[in-house]
């Protein structure tokens, strides 16, 4: 008997968020045979150089920020390797920062771009791909990050006009994403991080826990609301090691990454997300993204 196949698309906004957020979701499914194609917003150049030796100021030095890109463009092609990707885009939108930041109002900023353009370009790809599945931020983009706020939108707009076809007709013969999902955290799992993340201070690893934007207020779903749960066990090893790639971003992680294999099967068993698409009614607890397909 034929296996069926299916197409899965993540929209991710910066080089490793693809590992982080859905590693061990892309691995696993390409290990059964799906066809995953990965579309990376921004080249990632504001983010925070944790390489040692390598001195970087993207902040500050525009030439910086390039270097920087050419890097987190490397790393990303190393992950998405080891993740098993069939495809990778990159739109090559400058990165925003963080929120509150000054370069959130940068004419070239992600968030400064045009809608219109951004669904354009990614409702092109749904239709030249046709994924049943689409995965991609909550509306607050995980923890408020700009980059991921407007991923997530430019995102379901996509979805919306890909399947009209008296919408931008140039980019191909209209699609119907049959699921859509958004990443989540569980509150449960939130708190068992916090934990672990207090013990890796006691250790003298800095966390974000001290950082300014950190609020875990802001951080997780509600378990009751996660629809569904993906079992990545057999496939953490990969996601460690696509996330180990990502040095620039990193840095003296690297040294823990051994712990976090430790408690990871723990810690992270799962990636979970929340369906709030389907052509047909789910089933939740869900344990497979294709379910119902």
């Amino acid at each position: 008997m034929t296996q069926t196949t299916y197409t899965l698309m993540a929209v991710h906004a910066h080089p490793d968020d693809e590992s982080s957020s859905t590693g061990g979701l892309l691995r696993l499914v390409a290990e059964q045979g799906h066809t995953t194609i990965v579309v990376t917003c921004t080249k990632g150049a504001l983010g925070e150089v944790k390489i040692p030796g390598l001195r970087l100021n993207p902040r500050q030095d525009p030439a910086d920020q390039q270097r920087l890109a050419l890097i987190r463009q490397e790393e990303l092609a190393q992950a998405t390797a080891i993740l098993g990707v069939t495809q990778v885009y990159q739109l090559g939108y400058h990165d925003s920062g963080m929120a509150g930041w000054d370069s959130n109002q940068h004419r070239q900023a992600f968030v400064q771009a045009h809608s219109e353009d951004v669904t354009g370009q990614l409702a092109a790809l749904i239709r030249r791909h046709r994924p049943e599945v689409v995965v991609t931020y909550d509306a607050n983009g995980g923890y408020g990050h700009p980059d991921h706020i407007m991923a997530h939108r430019a995102t379901m707009a996509s979805i919306a006009v890909a399947a009209v076809a008296e919408c931008f007709p140039e980019g191909g013969a209209p699609w119907q994403v049959r699921k859509v999902y958004e990443i989540v955290w569980p509150r449960s799992a939130i708190r068992r991080a916090i934990q672990v993340m207090h013990m890796l201070e006691f250790f003298g690893l800095p966390t974000p826990l001290r950082a300014s934007h950190f609020d875990p207020e802001t951080f997780g779903c509600p378990d009751a609301l996660i629809t569904t749960r993906i079992d990545v066990r057999s496939v953490l090893w990969a996601k460690w090691a696509a996330l180990g790639v990502h040095r620039s971003q990193m840095g003296r992680m690297e040294r823990f990454v051994w712990f976090f294999q430790l408690v990871s099967r723990w810690l992270w068993p799962y990636e979970t997300f929340r369906c709030v698409q389907s052509v047909r009614p789910i089933q939740p607890p869900e344990s497979d993204i294709f379910a119902g397909l």
